[in-house]
């Protein structure tokens, strides 16, 4: 059986699209959370609400760019997309391809199981694969 991780040691490319996913959620993570965790600081709220609410609106956010935008600003900033495989990104598949974002820790167990699968197309995290989408990249234009 030949996984994810088999491609991810040997594929540059691979390592590189992967490596641009995490900056990606990085970015999507400063954008919900940070604001948040300032606005329920200052009205005194624990942390332990903050970080589900705060998964809450990262997961609502993900859907609403998914279906918008083709991606979350992190991915537009990391030239990616996130498209089904086939036809136009529906609802349905824009929620099952977000769902782990809801709590970090789904979010990591998504991408180590989506690797650890035997997959044709070792860029899908478990959801991805579920929701019959994947992150791909973007060909940027150069100037000049």
């Amino acid at each position: 059986m030949v996984t994810g991780f088999d491609y991810l040691s040997q594929d540059k490319a691979l390592q590189e699209h992967w490596l641009k996913r995490f900056v990606a959620i990085l970015v999507d993570f400063v954008i919900v959370y940070l604001p948040l965790w300032f606005f329920f600081d200052v009205v005194g709220v624990k942390y332990l609400l903050v970080g589900s609410v705060s998964g809450v609106v990262l997961f609502a956010y993900a859907v609403v760019f998914d279906l918008g935008a083709g991606g979350t600003p992190g991915k537009l900033l990391m030239h990616l997309r996130s498209v089904p495989l086939v036809g136009r990104m529906s609802a349905g598949q824009a929620v099952m391809r977000n769902l782990s974002k809801v709590f970090p820790v789904f979010l990591l167990l998504d991408w180590v199981i989506g690797m650890a699968v035997d997959t044709h197309d070792p860029r899908q995290k478990w959801t991805d694969q579920v929701a019959k989408t994947a992150v791909i990249p973007v060909v940027v234009a150069k100037s000049g």
